[in-house]
């Protein structure tokens, strides 16, 4: 039996059994040939999604077979790459069957289509950004949208019931007094109409209303000092441009606290907004604050001979929340090493009542082996324990280890606690 596998993107497929037999809903076929036989085996049809074509042809790839060169396949085309505006393409797969029988064949499909960008109609399409969890130390995400050239919308980038993001920033090119006009030091294509602008000796919150090269127009007239650096930010209008789009970096600062970040996308002209697309649409993109895993050394129930003395009693290990460590795991690891001493006379050092494992680590979740679990998601392993006794001085040291190899990050700070009377102790 070989299988059928499909990449696919914005479009659909219908996938039609010649010579071969298909099951698992068409993701598998299966036939049986004489030697130098070809077959049909089937055809497979993928059309583009409504308002959307293949800028790309779809493919169709016999790497994963045993013997891809007795692989052939003709294609029957609804439109052209050549005029924007192929939206179908049917594949006919045939076979030249070997002298040598193979199985575990994977023929794989990829179709992805795009977005239809019409000219000179005003409609705005699509956007794309990247909207994983933001890292606490910040990012840069851009934001693209697809449209007709020339058309227009509105584009805010705000914290979550919250400020405004900073958008870009400027250097006021020389003294400016009672004028509307500002000129800046260095051009800024980031600078858009709409705007809202700040700094020090801006009087109330004036837009921007025109830019041109290194000059813009605000609102309202201003007296300002040169050098003075300005912040833009709040609603403002972004044009597609003759590529059919708009694309504008925007900046995450770090943040020691979790926030909820909201781009909203507004259309100007009534029913711009072509569906799925509605106005306004609010994309919303979670950041994290980083979180810290606090390892403890605790000295519970201490011996009669006393409390031992700790080189240390505490381990950290900060990370970015939510985040799976699992391919990673240098990010994750902590060494945890350090000595309990005691010079209570008459008394040596020995191993305590309880193993040195992960069961000694204090968790809110029983879990199995190596494992321990955390509040909040946080998943760690604990391994290579080794605890050295040295009875030979007046003071008697352990030395104890471990390593701690956080797989999941969770979602909050948590402490798990080491006792270390359960694992050595003292005795005359």
């Amino acid at each position: 039996m070989a299988s059928i596998t499909s990449i696919l993107k914005n479009c659909t497929e219908i996938t039609t059994a010649v010579d071969a037999t298909l099951s698992n809903n068409n993701t598998t076929y299966s036939i049986s040939a004489f030697p130098n036989d070809t077959k049909t085996l089937f055809t497979k049809k993928v059309t583009a999604s409504t308002n959307f074509v293949f800028n790309q042809e779809p493919t169709v790839s016999f790497l994963n077979t045993l013997n891809p060169d007795n692989y052939s396949f003709t294609v029957v085309d609804t439109g052209s790459l050549a005029n924007n505006n192929l939206t179908a393409r049917e594949f006919t797969i045939k076979y030249l069957f070997p002298f040598e029988s193979s199985t575990g064949d994977s023929i794989v499909f990829n179709s992805k289509a795009d977005p239809v960008i019409a000219t000179s109609t005003g409609k705005i399409y699509s956007y794309s950004i990247e909207d994983s969890n933001i890292p606490s130390y910040g990012d840069k995400r851009i934001l693209t949208v697809n449209g007709d050239a020339n058309a227009t919308l509105t584009v805010r980038a705000k914290i979550n019931g919250g400020a405004d993001l900073t958008m870009t920033t400027a250097i006021v090119k020389s003294n400016v007094s009672g004028s509307a006009t500002i000129p800046i030091k260095t051009i800024n294509p980031d600078i858009y109409v709409g705007m809202t602008v700040s700094g020090t000796g801006i009087s109330g919150t004036p837009t921007v209303v025109s830019i041109t090269n290194n000059t813009m127009v605000l609102s309202a007239a201003q007296t300002i000092n040169a050098n003075t650096v300005l912040s833009f930010s709040g609603s403002f209008t972004a044009k597609i441009g003759s590529n059919g789009l708009f694309q504008i970096g925007i900046g995450f600062p770090s943040t020691t606290s979790d926030i909820v970040y909201n781009i909203i996308l507004t259309e100007i002209a009534s029913n711009s907004f072509v569906s799925p697309l509605t106005s306004p649409k609010t994309i919303a993109i979670n950041q994290y604050a980083a979180t810290t895993i606090t390892f403890g050394i605790t000295n519970n129930n201490p011996p009669a001979s006393g409390s031992f003395t700790l080189s240390q009693n505490s381990f950290t290990n900060t990370g970015e929340a939510n985040r799976d460590n699992s391919l990673t795991t240098e990010t994750g690891q902590t060494r945890i090493l350090f000595t309990a001493s005691t010079s209570a006379a008459g008394y040596s050092i020995v191993l305590g009542s309880q193993e040195f494992e992960s069961a000694r680590w204090s968790s809110p979740t029983a879990v199995q082996g190596k494992y321990i679990q955390l509040n909040g998601g946080t998943i760690i392993a604990m391994e290579d324990f080794s605890i050295v006794i040295d009875n030979s001085q007046s003071t008697k040291v352990a030395t104890i280890s471990c390593l701690a190899t956080i797989l999941f990050h969770g979602s909050s700070d948590q402490t798990t606690n080491l006792n270390i009377n359960d694992i050595i102790t003292t005795q005359q």
